[in-house]
């Protein structure tokens, strides 16, 4: 007898989660052996809340989440109940709960919408809600339901911040006292504390669910749950600047999911014409590839160029027939050479102020200026309430450390000081689109561990789609991760990365970092040269690092490379001593292009256009206090 995937995945999913459906759910052995049912939410317009704004992004939301319980954790549309829109009523959402309990299943209930605190308790708010708490329901109480399983994208507090490119889902239907967000419960919940929605390459979704999707997307069964809520939460600190905090108690270990993908087949057309769902690549990454970036079945055999993106869809030309549900994988990434840095004004500043800041910025080439866009800026262009001085803030209002003075200053004298600033984090912006740690088929493990005060590892990277079987010293158990927190360590702690190439072929190794409080820094691997190449076999320490200074984020990027990386080194002088480097603004921005083209098959024309076999970067966000 020959088993479907989805039969197989059903199998799977009922031996794996047996235990927690049995301890959850109180059911019996039958019952638990059944598949996972789904209850997705998803409300934009709130009819009865006069005043409040509609919100854009949570159909997009729920639409994520069902291609993800399609493809990935092998759910069939029969299983998989909506409730969208004015059909989402507070009876509605009961009624469909009780008989979804009643069934017996493991429950999954995903809600995209608007919070409050009601009470000072986190309640969400359903289609009919009214500012006299009708319509509402607790949250406390929804975890009550038997088997169940619950994932939000909202927001239980005040925002920290008003503004146009963001749109926060929370709703006050009472007077908040305070900023908090009353007593979340956690047991079988995964959440966190953002509950904000953006344009994202066009398309407006909340930022929780289209990382979260993006990385159960493309990491799937082949890393643990836990791997991909890590580099979720990473991305949403690292492009918001907000120190968010992730709640995933409680929630079953070994979820069953397939094997990573990037995209699947949603629709064929007349000459191999295909429209794609693009879940497992990160929808920050989408907004900057271009067309006739090229992808491919897993064994490489069809090769599909893309011919445009569009949200988190593509249209592309498959070289031969493909079927509706086939899975596709990046293969070449193309990206334009003129990306900007995208500045947003904040809205507090006054009309002459934000007219003065526009004609200052005009004059930076590597700039654009979001005026009332409702897309996501990389910075908002701000001003000092005490020193009178423009400065950068993070998107979620968090000041970029020592980008303000503390005189009074122009606008243009502001842009000129701020200049080299901008150029860094531009130049950080391309070292992020170079990530592809779920993509890369490179041969490569890179680990992080803590030397001092004590000695522990804290995190392992290794791509999951490399042909190369990773190797068993490398299977060593890390420390449950902490994802409620990012990843920190105080000033005088000693870190270490260390790497591994355990493919046939040598790697190129370069360690560049951001320090958001200084800019882009270059990490010596060896006495002459800021690069390292390391044989096929070799498990190296790579740098040692005494963190001498409190830094809000660091990223620390290690790429790997096949191609010699002669551009860089041309570019970067002997190093001097063992500690990092910091280059300017221009010089940084002169550096990381090339590197890129260092890394590009193509680096003399208009686009960088990268091989997934032949690089690896791999990222590491950090803070220091």
């Amino acid at each position: 007898m020959r088993l479907s995937r989805r039969s197989f995945l059903y199998g799977a999913a009922a031996l794996t989660l047996m235990p927690w459906v049995w301890q959850t759910a109180g059911g019996s052995l039958a019952d638990s052996l059944r598949p996972w049912r789904a209850l997705l939410i998803g409300i934009n317009h709130y009819p009865q809340l006069v005043g409040v704004p509609p919100l854009g992004g949570c159909l997009t939301d729920v639409e994520l989440v069902k291609n993800l319980l399609l493809d990935s954790w092998g759910l069939a549309d029969s299983d998989i109940t909506l409730l969208t829109e004015q059909a989402a009523t507070l009876d509605a959402v009961q009624e469909t709960l009780g008989v979804l309990e009643h069934a017996g299943q493991p429950l999954l209930v995903y809600f995209s919408g608007y919070g409050t605190l009601w009470q000072q308790q986190p309640a969400l708010v359903f289609a009919d809600a009214t500012a006299a708490g009708e319509g509402i329901l607790p949250l406390a109480e929804l975890l009550r339901t038997k088997g169940v399983q619950v994932w939000l994208d909202t927001r239980f507090s005040p925002p920290p911040i008003e503004g146009e490119m963001l749109r926060w889902r929370f709703v006050p239907l009472q007077p908040v006292e305070s900023r908090g967000t009353g007593q979340v419960p956690k047991d079988h919940l995964l959440w966190v504390d953002l509950g904000v929605e953006t344009h994202l390459n066009g398309v407006p979704m909340g930022l929780f669910t289209a990382s979260l999707s993006h990385y159960l997307a493309a990491l799937g069964g082949d890393r643990p749950l836990a791997t991909s809520l890590m580099y979720t939460a990473d991305e949403l600190r690292w492009q918001t600047g907000a120190e968010i905090h992730l709640v995933s108690d409680s929630l079953p270990e070994n979820v069953p999911l397939s094997h990573g993908f990037d995209g699947v087949v949603q629709s064929t057309g007349h000459d191999r014409a295909l429209q794609i769902w693009c879940g497992g690549l990160s929808p920050w990454l989408l907004a900057h590839c271009h067309p006739h970036s090229r992808w491919s079945t897993a064994d490489g055999a069809t090769v599909v160029d893309m011919v445009s993106f569009n949200g988190i869809m593509a249209q592309g030309v498959s070289g031969q027939p493909l079927q509706v549900g086939d899975r596709l994988y990046e293969q070449q990434r193309r990206l334009g050479k003129n990306l900007q840095l995208q500045v947003a004004l904040d809205p507090k500043l006054s009309k002459i102020e934000r007219v003065d800041a526009i004609n200052a910025l005009t004059n930076e080439e590597n700039v654009a200026v979001l005026n009332g866009s409702e897309s996501l800026p990389d910075v908002v262009l701000t001003r000092s309430a005490t020193g009178g001085s423009y400065g950068l803030e993070w998107p979620v209002g968090t000041l970029l450390q020592h980008s303000c003075t503390g005189t009074n200053e122009a606008a243009k004298a502001s842009i000129r000081r701020l200049n080299p600033l901008l150029n860094a984090l531009l130049a950080q912006k391309w070292l992020t689109l170079t990530l592809n740690p779920t993509s890369s088929q490179v041969a490569v493990c890179t680990t992080l561990e803590q030397l001092s005060p004590t000695a522990k590892l804290l995190s392992r990277q290794s791509p999951p789609r490399s042909p190369n079987p990773l190797p068993e010293v490398l299977s060593t158990k890390l420390p449950a991760t902490n994802l409620d927190t990012p990843l920190t360590l105080a000033k005088g702690d000693t870190c270490r990365w260390s790497l591994y190439n355990y493919g046939d072929r040598p790697l190129n190794i370069v360690a560049v970092a951001w320090d958001s409080s200084q800019g882009i820094l270059l990490l010596p691997l060896q006495t002459q040269s800021w690069q390292l190449v390391v044989a096929p076999g070799l498990n190296i320490p790579l740098y040692t690092w005494t963190l001498n200074r409190p830094c809000q984020w660091l990223k620390v990027f290690i790429i790997s490379s096949h191609r010699p990386l002669t551009r860089f080194s041309q570019l970067s002088s002997h190093p001097s001593h063992s500690e990092p480097l910091l280059i300017s603004g221009e010089d940084s921005l002169a550096l990381v292009l090339g590197l890129l083209g260092d890394l590009s098959s193509e680096p003399e024309g208009n686009e960088f256009c990268l091989d997934v076999r032949e690089w690896c970067t791999q990222g590491f966000t950090l803070r220091v206090v």
